[in-house]
């Protein structure tokens, strides 16, 4: 009887072992979970800061080039709660979870790109002059980000984002005028969580200038 058991132990032990890598991320999210994730974000205290922490990384700045100075790792719950940190006039916990069906279960990666002394908004570029001067200057486009590339990686494999979008940011120059200039960029790329295993490390992957290339890992097991 013992011996009958033994291979029938063995595929349960198996298949338990192999069960944790073939699921994502607690999907789909429970209305309990939505609800919490609501009040964690309109909280917008300690707590919620906390919270971030472990989907966020602060980088070092670079000798030279683009600062890219925060990329963030955000799973359904995480999108769901920061969604609510970011709305507080009318928005409830069923307006919560009206936009958690809408969107689905999606993970995003945000990253942060900011302009050093020697990668600004002004672009040097040859010119032609009658004076001699050899150089001249002109105004960085606010698309510049789409001049870098950004991938995740799970286990080598690249996964394939639903969407890239990019913002441009500007910050005050100093002056009594009020005016603004572009100072970085925000990079958000959107994927489908079920094509994210949450047993495995996750690469996020930026190239920029000169070769440059940036490699961030996250544990998706610390991750809700």
């Amino acid at each position: 009887m013992l011996a009958t058991l033994r291979p029938a132990l063995s595929l349960l032990i198996a298949v338990a072992l192999l069960a944790p890598a073939s699921f994502a991320f607690d999907i789909p999210l429970s209305d309990e979970a939505i609800r919490e994730a609501y009040f964690l974000g309109q909280r917008r205290d300690e707590k919620t800061a906390q919270f971030f922490e472990k989907y966020n990384r602060r980088l070092s700045p670079p000798e030279s080039g683009p600062y890219i100075s925060d990329i963030a790792f955000f799973t359904p719950y995480a999108n769901a709660v920061e969604l609510s940190r970011q709305n507080s006039l009318g928005y409830s916990a069923q307006d919560a979870l009206q936009a958690y069906k809408k969107h689905g279960d999606i993970v995003s990666v945000v990253i942060t790109i900011v302009f050093t002394a020697n990668y600004g908004a002004l672009l040097e570029k040859p010119i032609n002059s009658r004076s001699g001067s050899t150089h001249g200057y002109q105004l960085r486009s606010a698309n510049f980000w789409r001049d870098f590339s950004y991938r995740l990686f799970q286990h080598d494999e690249l996964i394939e984002p639903l969407d890239i979008s990019g913002q441009a940011t500007y910050a005050g120059n100093g002056d009594s005028s009020g005016s603004s200039d572009l100072s970085g960029a925000v990079i958000t790329l959107t994927y489908d969580a079920a094509k994210i295993s949450s047993a495995a490390d996750a690469d996020v992957v930026v190239d920029t200038i000169a070769d440059h290339q940036l490699v961030t890992t996250f544990d998706l097991a610390a991750l809700r």
